[in-house]
């Protein structure tokens, strides 16, 4: 039997292979588009994007590059602490989102741009920014590609974040439901490909291990349902169910969520030039 050597393992397409058999079904633009404004609102002001902010430490020189912004979700609360920032995505949702924030929050330092990661971005003239982010938004078949793109469009630092483990999803509500989950290709796929191209790749973590609040049962199935597609009666039954078990009912009525297992996101970080 032939010995396998670690140079030999193609990490680009081991995770382009493990996306399919992940059960993962990556969204299209207009998908996004229509759950855009329940996305923001779930957003806005969130312990990740506090404590992503956190490890970043931002500079006021800084240009930044947000690929995959999403509604402003860190582009917005960055604004007032960096020089400028351009937003690409491509729902065009989203991008509608991150402008009239801005025009409600008076920022004139974000410039949006709708496109994806599989088109040519040079039609856009995008030039070189300081500093190139992709959080939350790796979901792609070519993530050697993406390493590439986002290397070559920042001077001084790129960030990425990615999944640990099973990400966002909640364990423990699958199993309440009956139904398996199966995580996508989680960071250690991205940190051993940044390793095969010379990076030197800094990983710090974000543990969401925040209590979630809503204002009802209601609002927290809500909160919860964009982990199951296609959820049925019977479905929802034993997920309010499951929500009730881990919930504890304030003073004022609002319900608040106690996770087994808190979602936690990989922090990775290269100096572009450094190999």
């Amino acid at each position: 039997m032939p010995q396998l050597k670690y140079p030999a393992i193609d990490w680009n397409q081991l995770r382009r292979e493990a996306f399919p058999s992940s059960g993962s079904r990556r969204r299209d633009p207009s998908s996004w588009d229509q759950r855009a404004r329940s996305f923001a609102k779930r957003n806005s002001g969130s312990l990740y994007a506090r404590k992503f902010i956190a490890l970043l430490r931002p500079q006021p020189h800084w240009t930044i590059l947000d690929v995959g912004s999403g509604p402003g979700t860190l582009a917005l609360p960055l604004a007032r602490l960096v020089s400028s920032i351009t937003c690409l995505d491509f729902s065009a949702e989203m991008l509608a989102i991150v402008r009239e924030r801005c025009q409600e929050e008076g920022l004139d330092n974000i410039r949006t741009c709708r496109i994806s990661w599989s088109e040519d971005w040079s039609k856009e003239q995008l030039p070189r920014h300081r500093v190139a982010l992709a959080s939350r938004s790796l979901g792609v078949a070519d993530l050697k590609g993406a390493i590439s793109r986002l290397s070559a469009h920042a001077s001084d630092r790129v960030v990425v974040t990615d999944t640990v483990r099973h990400g966002p999803a909640d364990p423990a509500a699958f199993q309440a439901i009956g139904r398996p989950l199966q995580s996508k290709p989680d960071y250690i796929y991205t940190l051993n490909l940044l390793y095969q191209l010379g990076y030197l790749a800094r990983v710090e973590f974000i543990r969401l291990d925040e209590p979630l609040c809503y204002g009802s049962l209601a609002e927290a199935l809500a909160g919860y349902a964009w982990m199951f597609p296609q959820l049925d009666h019977r479905e929802e039954g034993l997920l309010k169910k499951y929500l009730r078990s881990i919930a504890s009912r304030d003073q004022d009525g609002t319900i608040t969520l106690h996770r087994a297992q808190v979602p936690t996101w990989a922090f990775i970080s290269w100096n572009p030039h450094e190999r």
